[in-house]
C-alpha cells in the first residue's frame, strides 16, 4: 500500500463518517448497501453503527478474501477498518450541525459529504466493503456487470428502509441524498464519466494482457505497433475498464512493468461484450 493512498482512504473514511454521524442519524435518513443495513439496525434497536458495521463487513470480507484474493481486498478493508474507527470517535464527540432539521438542505449536504469522503476512498483504490464486494463476487460467476449488482442491492435495502420508516418522505429525502453522492462520487474519482479506455505500451505485453484478463477481469486487444525511433515491433494494449477498476489496474501494470507507458482516456458510452452484451453476446438485461 502506498501511503498517500493510506492517508486518503483515512480522509475520505472520516468525511462519509462525519456525514453519516452528524447530518444522516440525527435526522432520520438513510443510505444504501451495508451502510443503509447498519442504519436500519440503529433505528429499530439502537445498535451503533459502528458495531453493526464491522459485524456486516467481517463474514463478507472472509468470503471475499477466498473467492477474489487478497490483493483486491487489502485496501477495502483498511476503507472499512477506517469507517468504523471515525464513527465511533463520532459518537463520543457532542457536535450539532444546526440546520433546523430542513431535509431539503441536510440531505444535499449528506449527499455533499459522502460523495467526496467516497469519491477520495475510491479515487485511491478502497471501498468500504458492504455492496462493494458481493457485487465483485457476484460479478465473478454472473454476465451482471458490479454497477448492476450494486444497483440491485441498493433496491433491496430502499424496499427494507420504505418498511421500517413507514415515511414515503424520509425515502425520498434518502433517494436525494444518495443521487447526489453518487453523482459527486463520479466527479471526484473520474471526472464524471463510468468506464476508462486504457492504453499500454510495454516490453511486458503478454504478461500485463494476461493479469488484466485474470485479476480485473476485463477483455483485453493486442495491437501490433511498432516504435518509430527504435523500429521495433511489439504488441499494445488496449482495454475499457470501469472506474472503480482504475487504481487497481493501475498498481497491477507498474508490478509487472514499472517502465510501462500507459494513457487513460473517458471512455463516454461503452458498448459490446461485458458493457451491454453477455459472453454469449446477448443483450444484457437492464436492471
Amino acid at each position: 500500500m502506498r501511503i498517500k493512498n493510506i492517508i486518503l482512504i483515512i480522509i475520505g473514511a472520516g468525511l462519509f463518517s462525519f456525514g453519516l454521524n452528524y447530518l444522516v442519524m440525527p435526522n432520520g435518513l438513510y443510505e444504501g448497501g451495508a451502510t443503509g443495513i447498519s442504519l436500519i439496525l440503529y433505528y429499530l434497536f439502537h445498535i451503533q453503527p459502528w458495531v453493526t458495521n464491522i459485524l456486516i463487513n467481517i463474514p463478507l470480507f472472509i468470503l471475499g478474501w477466498k473467492i477474489l484474493g487478497r490483493n483486491v481486498l487489502h485496501l477495502s478493508l483498511l476503507g472499512t477498518f477506517s469507517v468504523t474507527i471515525w464513527l465511533a470517535i463520532f459518537e463520543k464527540l457532542p457536535f450539532v450541525v444546526d440546520l433546523d432539521h430542513d431535509l431539503i438542505i441536510v440531505s444535499m449536504l449528506a449527499g455533499v459529504l459522502s460523495g467526496i469522503g467516497l469519491g477520495i476512498i475510491f479515487k485511491a483504490g478502497g471501498t468500504t466493503g458492504g455492496s462493494d464486494i458481493l457485487a465483485r463476487i457476484g460479478h465473478k460467476y454472473s454476465h451482471y456487470t458490479i454497477g448492476q449488482i450494486i444497483l440491485a442491492i441498493d433496491i433491496l435495502v430502499l424496499i427494507l428502509t420504505i418498511i421500517v420508516s413507514r415515511d414515503l418522505r424520509v425515502v425520498l429525502y434518502t433517494m436525494l441524498q444518495v443521487t447526489i453522492a453518487s453523482r459527486v462520487i463520479d466527479i471526484i474519482s473520474d471526472g464524471g464519466y463510468g468506464s476508462k479506455g486504457v492504453m499500454i505500451i510495454s516490453q511486458k505485453s503478454q504478461e500485463i494482457a494476461a493479469a488484466i484478463d485474470s485479476q480485473i477481469e476485463r477483455g483485453v486487444t493486442l495491437i501490433k505497433a511498432q516504435g518509430f525511433y527504435s523500429r521495433t515491433d511489439m504488441d499494445m494494449i488496449y482495454s475499457v475498464i470501469y472506474k472503480s477498476q482504475l487504481q487497481e489496474t493501475k498498481e497491477l501494470i507498474h508490478r509487472i512493468d514499472p517502465h510501462a507507458f500507459i494513457t487513460i482516456t473517458d471512455a463516454h458510452e461503452v458498448l459490446g461484450e461485458g458493457f451491454t452484451l453477455d459472453k454469449d453476446k446477448n443483450p444484457l438485461e437492464k436492471r
